[in-house]
């Protein structure tokens, strides 16, 4: 079964129309229509997207591909954690863990790195701790996609406190006007507040785009 197969079939299976999974999605209904006619290539940076929709994991999609995708080795350098911060912003390279991944064929170039999940930032599309992010630098990310628009992505984001420390976290990068983009956080912590970035404000940089997520259940 091919993806834009899965996807018809668990859309049918849960009762979605076209148009209610093209609003959840960010696709129109004619676009979905093309996608599950095999008409349209799902984009894989979606596939997160797709998968929360339809209550299945990005795996599910993923390994339905016909032809399966290279695996590259690449390495899980630390931790995501909103509010913790820490005398460096990756682990020392001797604590590097292996990962083996199935790199789409656009960012065979980028330095593909992993994150872990700590924290309930982003607790309800990330479980902590069952979570491993999968990250393209930044700069990568946009010579892969120098036309795409990163409304909607998940982003990585540190920042550096007075003394050194740094803080790493992931955040959904919502853009409500030329001058404010708001780092919204998913969770059921009423405490954990969004990120308010200005033109103006340097504290927070955006350091790589999420672009796939593996879970341990």
């Amino acid at each position: 079964m091919k993806p834009f197969e899965v996807i018809k079939k668990r859309r049918i299976e849960i009762g979605l129309s076209q148009a209610k999974l093209g609003e959840k999605v960010g696709y129109t209904q004619q676009a979905i229509q093309l996608i599950e006619n095999g008409k349209r290539k799902l984009d894989e940076d979606n596939i997160i997207n797709f998968s929360k929709a339809l209550g299945i994991s990005p795996a599910d999609i993923l390994s339905e591909f016909s032809k399966p995708s290279p695996v590259k080795t690449i390495y899980k350098v630390g931790f995501v954690q909103a509010g913790k911060f820490n005398e460096a912003c990756q682990l020392p390279e001797s604590e590097w863990e292996e990962i083996p991944y199935p790199i789409n064929e656009n960012y065979k170039k980028a330095h593909i790195f992993a994150l872990g999940v700590r924290g309930d930032s982003m607790n309800l599309v990330f479980p902590p701790e069952k979570t491993t992010l999968i990250c393209c630098p930044l700069s990568d990310w946009l010579e892969t996609n120098p036309k795409a628009d990163m409304e909607g992505k998940y982003i990585i984001v540190y920042r550096r406190s007075p003394d050194g420390l740094c803080e790493a976290t992931v955040k959904k990068y919502t853009k409500i006007d030329d001058s404010t983009i708001i780092l919204v956080a998913e969770s059921t912590n009423p405490e954990i507040k969004p990120i308010v970035l200005h033109p103006d404000n340097n504290e927070y940089q955006i350091s790589a785009v999420v672009i796939g997520d593996m879970r341990v259940y």
